[in-house]
């Protein structure tokens, strides 16, 4: 579960990173922060820790 939860938080981390720089290019830092990436931290953080479960899970059963 630890080797995967990081490579997929850096992922979604990236991607919030992204959203953020170019929504701050047209309404500014402040409101990018709360329009464009604080309501989705708590969903990106619960995808993050359902994905961390379901890969290894998902892995052990593809090598059956």
């Amino acid at each position: 579960v630890q080797t995967c939860a990081l490579p997929i938080s850096v992922a979604a981390a990236s991607i919030l990173a992204l959203g953020f720089a170019y929504l701050a290019s047209f309404i500014g830092a402040e409101a990018a922060w709360s329009v464009g990436v604080l309501p989705f931290i708590l969903g990106d953080a619960v995808k993050v820790a359902i994905a961390a479960l379901l890969v290894p899970a998902a892995t052990r059963l593809l090598k059956r």
